[in-house]
C-alpha cells in the first residue's frame, strides 16, 4: 500500500492512494478528506477490474506512520462508509511507513 497526501491550512487532505495486497485485486486512486486531530478520515475514489467506486478510509498518525483503520460499513448511494467512527479499530498490521517520495 502506498499513500501520499498534502494537508492545506484548514486539515483538507488531497491525495493518492495505491492499494497492491496479495490475493486481492489492485487499485488505485484519490484520497480527499480530512485530519481530524491524529486521525485522516476520507473517501478513496478507485478503479477496479473497471468499476469506479468510493470507500470512507481512516488512518491514525502515530508519529512517522500511518495506520489502517477498519470497522463495520455500510453501504448507500454507491459509497461504502464506516457505521460508526468513534469504533474504529487500527491494526499495527496495517502500517504506513513515511518515506522520502520518488522523482519519476
Amino acid at each position: 500500500m502506498e499513500m501520499s497526501f498534502n494537508v492545506n491550512s484548514h486539515q483538507e487532505v488531497n491525495g493518492k492512494l495505491k492499494v497492491d495486497i496479495v490475493g486481492k485485486d489492485k487499485n488505485e486512486g484519490t484520497l480527499i478528506g480530512n485530519m481530524k486531530g491524529d486521525t485522516l478520515i476520507a473517501d478513496y475514489t478507485f478503479n477496479s477490474e473497471g468499476v469506479s467506486s468510493v470507500r470512507e478510509v481512516a488512518f491514525l498518525k502515530r508519529e512517522n506512520t500511518f495506520i489502517e483503520g477498519y470497522g463495520d460499513v455500510v453501504s448507500a448511494n454507491d459509497k461504502v462508509t464506516f457505521k460508526d467512527k468513534t469504533k474504529l479499530k487500527f491494526d499495527p498490521k496495517n502500517t504506513l511507513t513515511k518515506v522520502d517520495c520518488k522523482v519519476e
